[in-house]
């Protein structure tokens, strides 16, 4: 492609914005979708100043007063926008595009609204949702054929799993692109490709592997003379000297940001990168011996001067962030100024950003708070001003009402009854509900206490005397003659005892993992998915988000239980290849969500066949006053979400 007038595009769409119309319609169709493509060509490398071709194209999408047009519009100018930082924009664009095409049933915009949608849940780390759009995409792309839209896809599931450090599975889905760019070559997808493959090794900390893709890429742009995406090449690449040779990621990093001022100072790449550097400095500041090296003129040379300009950086990029509204961003950059804070014995300055850190979750919220008091204000307001008219109106009917009066105390005085009597059946209801709801206490307290009791006589008691027979096995055999074949066989029964001991462990385990009295309800459930994995045909995807706060014992076991019982019925019935697990704490919320690409059941026989393990589901919910949903589709796999008050 060759390097973008901004000024020539925006006026290439203008003019199609005033004189499509008047065309036939084949013609305005091919003159939008090339106006949409050049729009979409600028976003990669100019994603700030592609927001206005977004905007005119919106424009134009409306001024040919034609729907597929104007979803097509509506979904190029997300794309854009998500590039851009513009979230809540790209939201309600992608949403009014789905809408409209999910009416005409056009499979292929439906695709790159999923695409969007993935893309836009990867941004906010919300990488369930992010790794459901892009597998609803791309199976859509190959429904359709889609080969290059199929890529995107395994480029985005990509970002996924290396936000997750799942790098086993990052290699997997870029040789699946890797595999479609090779049936129709693309040096621009191959470039892309190559980013993430050094992106990758990056992360698994091997150099070499790493320069080699981003060198191919760079090399690629440099020659088509694309300046931002080499710039977010460079930014990348200063990662993998951060530790080894910071003067030379410094030195990139410059050149990078040089780039990024002068054509997007205000994208996301941008911000990390000054983030990346405000750091980069603020270490440099601390080893004496480094400064003392420093050559490149535009690196400061002294303690003070690296300080400041570090801080400035980092303000900037915090500044930046919470514009863009990144939060993993915008919290890396608070922890790091509170870091340099503490540093400079400035302890009054490094709590100020640790609670900005700690309280940033709660602030996205308090602009809706505030709409909520706004309304609650007004609507007080009105009310008083009702009840005023009303007294007035009561005062004037009084005088006429009298007999109206008395009728009315008599049936307010049998609704008083009435209402005593619903009264009393709420506190009955009520008392039974404890009741039950005490029952179940009594027997998920039971059913622990049992199970660890069972537990440790299964591993002291039982496991003991097991490894004492294999040890006295073994020293007979070592005071025994035996000839070849009785040898063979005394073996192999040592190794069926070894393989009952195991067993034996892991039965014990399973009754009250370790893991969960020592280490906790997070390590305890990675430790039993990964477990689960390798003794099964499955992957299993688990992740914690929210707050971090302690939950106690009785809960910890519970939670632990549910998520269990979920993950083996999806193993063990839905015949599952691939399982996400999501945990998210709140102030007073536990909120688990468990899906599965399994073979799926009719929700009806939940009312006839209730299992024991969904039935024990079921009482450990309502011990938590909690809820729980259950979404299900034959041969579309289970979704199980689950509230609980805690």
């Amino acid at each position: 492609m060759k390097k973008i007038n901004l000024k020539i595009l925006h006026l290439i769409i203008y003019f199609a914005c005033n004189s499509v119309a008047a065309q036939n319609f084949n013609a305005a169709e091919i003159k939008f979708d090339s106006v949409r493509n050049a729009a979409e060509e600028l976003s990669i490398y100019f994603p700030d100043s592609a927001i206005g071709s977004a905007l005119l194209l919106i424009q134009l999408g409306k001024a040919n007063n034609i729907q597929q047009q104007y979803a097509k519009a509506l979904n190029t100018a997300a794309k854009i926008k998500v590039k851009a930082g513009l979230i809540d924009e790209a939201i309600i664009d992608n949403k009014n595009s789905t809408n409209i095409n999910e009416r005409l049933k056009n499979q292929m915009e439906l695709a790159k609204n999923y695409l969007v949608e993935g893309q836009i849940n990867l941004y906010k780390a919300n990488y369930v949702d992010a790794t459901k759009f892009y597998l609803k995409s791309l199976s859509l792309c190959e429904k359709l054929n889609l080969n290059n839209l199929s890529q995107k896809n395994y480029l985005g599931l990509a970002k996924v799993a290396i936000s997750q450090k799942k790098f086993t599975e990052v290699l997997a889905y870029l040789q699946k692109a890797e595999a479609l760019e090779k049936l129709q070559p693309n040096g621009f997808n191959k470039a892309e490709i190559n980013i993430q493959f050094g992106y990758c090794y990056s992360h698994m900390e091997n150099i070499t592997l790493s320069e080699k893709y981003f060198g191919e890429a760079f090399n690629f742009f440099e020659n088509k003379k694309q300046e931002f995406p080499m710039a977010f090449i460079m930014t990348e690449r200063s990662n993998l000297y951060y530790k080894t040779d910071p003067l030379k990621a410094i030195e990139i990093q410059l050149k990078a940001q040089k780039i990024f001022d002068r054509i997007a100072p205000n994208c996301l790449t941008s911000a990390f990168n000054i983030v990346y550097l405000g750091e980069s400095l603020f270490e440099l500041a601390k080893d004496d011996s480094l400064i003392k090296e420093i050559k490149y003129p535009e690196i400061p040379t002294t303690k003070q001067k690296l300080m400041r300009a570090a801080d400035e950086l980092l303000i900037r990029g915090l500044a930046l962030t919470k514009k863009l509204k990144n939060t993993d961003g915008y919290l890396s950059t608070n922890s790091i100024l509170a870091d340099m804070a503490i540093y400079n014995e400035d302890y009054k300055t490094a709590i100020k950003y640790y609670r900005s850190k700690f309280k940033y979750t709660d602030s996205l919220f308090s602009q809706k708070n505030k709409n909520a008091i706004a309304k609650f204000e007004a609507e007080k307001d009105l009310i008083k001003l009702s009840l005023e008219n009303q007294k007035k109106e009561t005062l004037n009917k009084i005088l006429i009402g009298t007999a109206l009066g008395i009728t009315l105390i008599g049936i307010l005085g049998y609704r008083n009854f009435k209402s005593k009597q619903k009264i009393q059946q709420q506190q009955i209801t009520e008392l039974q509900k404890e009741k039950q709801l005490a029952a179940i206490d009594n027997l998920l307290q039971g059913q622990e206490e049992e199970r660890s009791r069972l537990a440790k006589d299964l591993h002291d008691g039982l496991g003991g005397m097991l490894s004492g027979v294999k040890l006295s096995f073994n020293n007979i055999k070592e005071n025994m003659i035996l000839d070849t074949e009785n040898t063979l066989r005394f073996e192999k029964s040592i190794n069926q005892l070894d393989s009952t001991i195991a067993e034996l462990r892991k039965v014990a385990h399973n009754l009250m993992p370790e893991a969960l009295v020592k280490f906790g309800l997070q390590n305890a459930i990675q430790d039993f998915c990964q477990s689960l994995q390798q003794t099964n045909n499955c992957v299993i995807n688990f992740q914690q988000l929210g707050m971090e706060r302690d939950l106690g014992n009785v809960t910890n076991v519970n939670v632990y239980r549910i998520i269990q019982e979920l993950i083996n019925n999806a193993v063990k019935y839905a015949s599952a290849h691939q399982i996400i697990v999501q945990l998210t704490k709140t102030e007073n919320k536990v909120l688990i969500t468990v899906e599965d690409d399994g073979k799926g059941f009719d929700k009806n026989i939940l009312a006839t066949e209730k299992g024991i393990g969904l039935s024990n589901i079921k009482h450990r919910v309502d011990y938590f006053k909690g809820m729980m949903d259950i979404d299900s589709k034959l041969d579309e796999g289970t979704s199980v979400h689950i509230d609980l008050t805690v």
